[in-house]
């Protein structure tokens, strides 16, 4: 059940097959080209593998479900991209593996901050009601945020409820995250996930391991130590029996989770020496222990990073890894050295490292690609290397061979005119002019790019030269192809341009491409649009045959706050006809109402969920939803795992086209 649109339930198109429909969380988001286990690249996409029985190696298997006559599949993001998605004659969009849509799916929810909006306080009202024994009279924020007590008296107690009376593997996992995620009653919560450590199916087993991270247990931390290690401890725990690598590598990136929530700096330590050692000493045939361990490390915010800093990059230097965990390398350092200043020797270093591979033209690709975007990631003002920095990008703009390479220049130029001043009128300029005239394939990156630049400048009280929004706008309007004519939209949403309201929304109703048109209504929900909100309401209405578009149309009116948008994805779940929804219709709706859900949802889906004439599938993705809109934290909890991701470089085990039992495929 671990199938993609649960971390970019909107990222990719529908591709609807029975085989494909899970509810763990999510459905694949990846590039096609991602490098497996055998480290080469598939060469084209392949249907899902026979079901076969699993074992503590293999990915989990989906057998057929209870399904109705037609195929059908959970919503998946918007186009999946590196998959072609034909919507009309002629007409195929997102097949390009390099294409925008893949880096903003997987960095979206920073920019969205959806769950913060949608739960944002209204008016504050006197305290009475439940609580107004703690304080009669005082004020209380009126958010739309479940309270307390739903969470507490209805939510927990129905998934604690529901995965300790019913036996399907959908059910379990979809209620284990969901458990993890909102966190109260901690000790009920280890005793189920330690209780399904040795189930049968290794989906399951793994699901279990990863819930401890989510939770942020930090007792958990000898459990999954000794599966990480394979030590005979872990070996009871699964059952007797080998641990295997998947189950190893969710253990890495569990303990990651538990050392990035962790406020002690002894325990993030303990989390880093454990996955540095296993780093060093995994001599597993794939690589999936390795690379979790090296985006492990990368998430351990620390105040002094500089050991495990300088313990990367000595690996780097040695090239001793498989290219493929080198790959993650320059990501994870720069994640760990952003709080350190200009001049600081240990990240003077790494730049220096990072400009000599990008000197190198033979270097491996992937690890170059991630070199160009560490160096973005690294910029901090006033420092004298930046412009070494801008004149390397540049020069790989023009130069570079690598398509991604090239595009992801875009975006490192962003992050450097945000983050320094004095860089900014030319990393402006340079993105307006490749914007105007580059190549077809970079001019929406930098078109893109230049909506994450008004946007981190928009966090710091600045803003973007009136200038070059002007030109996002013109560029928009001048484009007649709809996938590049979406990274034009999401910038102007990015910019928060209100000029732009009304040619995105003429180009809405003209398009017949559901990717453009969805990215368009999240672009309209960027700019708070609310005169706009008839429209985006009518396209969810009509759009039962469209999960991808109902789904888009609905974070569009998520993100204006719009209060009646839960009640009309709630007629659906219960038609006033009465007749049961198609596990189409009812996937895409459950995920919809997980993305923009509000208190107001927290019952009807817990009926849905408790209702057992519904299938088990859509119950376990009625439990999705209830853990995505009851969640504790404001970002999705593997956001921090796919921000700033060299996605290029995955394995199965993080992202995966096939089974969508990755790390980054739940929700």
């Amino acid at each position: 059940m671990k199938h993609w649109y649960l971390i970019f339930t909107l990222a990719a198109g529908f591709i609807f097959s029975s085989a494909d429909l899970a509810a763990h969380g999510g459905t694949y988001v990846g590039p096609g080209d991602v490098v497996p286990p055998g480290g080469r690249p598939p060469t084209g996409s392949q249907p899902p593998s026979p079901v076969t029985p699993p074992s503590p190696d293999s990915p989990p298997a989906t057998p057929p479900t209870g399904s109705p006559p037609t195929p059908v599949t959970p919503p998946t993001p918007p186009s999946i991209p590196g998959t072609p998605t034909v919507t009309g004659p002629g007409q195929t969009i997102g097949a390009d593996l390099s294409t925008w849509v893949f880096w903003w799916e997987f960095n979206k929810d920073r920019f969205l901050n959806l769950k913060v909006k949608v739960h944002g306080s209204g008016p504050r009202t006197d305290g009475a009601g439940p609580l107004a024994g703690l304080g009669a009279g005082a004020k209380v924020a009126n958010t739309m945020a479940p309270t307390r007590l739903q969470i507490h008296n209805l939510v927990v107690p129905a998934l604690i409820d529901l995965i300790e009376n019913e036996g399907d593997r959908d059910i379990a996992s979809a209620t284990m995250i969901a458990l993890a995620k909102i966190g109260v009653r901690p000790e009920e919560c280890r005793v189920i996930f330690e209780q399904n450590l040795d189930a049968p199916v290794q989906e399951i087993r793994e699901t279990a391991v990863l819930a401890y991270g989510i939770m942020g247990d930090e007792g958990a931390i000898p459990i999954l130590e000794s599966l990480l290690l394979e030590t005979k401890l872990g070996q009871t725990l699964v059952g007797g029996k080998e641990v295997g690598r998947r189950t190893r590598a969710f253990a890495a990136y569990s303990l990651a989770l538990v050392g990035n929530h962790a406020k002690q700096e002894e325990i993030k330590q303990k989390v880093a020496d454990l996955l540095y050692v296993s780093l060093l000493t995994d001599t597993t045939a794939s690589k999936d222990i390795r690379v979790a361990c090296v985006i492990g490390l990368g998430i351990l915010d620390s105040p002094d990073p500089t050991d495990t800093v300088q313990k990367l990059s000595a690996i780097l230097e040695q090239e001793k890894m498989d290219q493929l965990v080198l790959a993650h390398i320059p990501n994870a350092m720069a994640k760990l050295l952003h709080n350190l200043p200009p001049g600081n020797p240990t990240r003077d270093a790494v730049i220096d490292q990072l400009l000599q591979l990008l000197n190198d033209r033979k270097a491996n690709r992937l690890l170059r690609q991630s070199s160009v975007q560490a160096l973005g990631m690294l910029i901090v003002p006033g420092d004298s290397r930046n412009q070494d920095i801008f004149t390397r990008l540049a020069f790989l703009s023009k130069k570079g061979r690598n398509p991604q390479l090239k595009n992801f220049t875009a975006i490192s130029m962003a992050y450097l005119g945000a983050a320094d001043p004095a860089m900014r009128k030319q990393v402006t300029d340079f993105l307006i002019t490749k914007m105007k005239k580059s190549s077809t394939t970079y001019e929406p990156w930098c078109g893109l790019s230049l909506g994450v630049m008004a946007f981190l400048l928009k966090e710091k009280g600045e803003s973007l030269h009136p200038l070059a929004m002007e030109a996002t706008l013109e560029k928009f309007e001048g484009q007649k192809s709809p996938e590049p004519k979406g990274a034009y939209a999401i910038a102007l949403g990015l910019m928060n341009m209100e000029a732009a309201q009304m040619p995105l929304r003429v180009s809405l109703e003209k398009s017949s491409v559901s990717q453009f048109r969805g990215y368009a209504a999240i672009a309209l929900g960027l700019l708070d649009a609310k005169e706009h909100l008839p429209l985006l309401n009518e396209i969810v209405a009509e759009s039962k045959r469209d999960p991808e578009l109902l789904m888009q149309a609905s974070i569009g009116l998520g993100l204006m706050q719009d209060r009646g948008a839960v009640s009309n994805l709630l007629i659906y779940l219960f038609p006033e006809n009465g007749k049961k929804p198609r596990l189409s219709v009812l996937a895409a709706v459950a995920t919809a109402l997980g993305f923009i859900g509000d208190k107001s949802s927290v019952t009807p889906l817990v009926d849905t969920m408790n209702n057992k004439s519904v299938s088990p599938l859509g119950r376990a993705f009625a439990a999705v939803s209830l853990g995505m809109v009851a969640d504790k934290y404001d970002m999705p909890w593997n956001s921090v795992f796919s921000s700033d991701l060299n996605y290029r470089a995955a394995v199965v085990t993080l992202t995966d086209q096939n089974t969508g039992a990755g790390l980054l495929d739940i929700r």
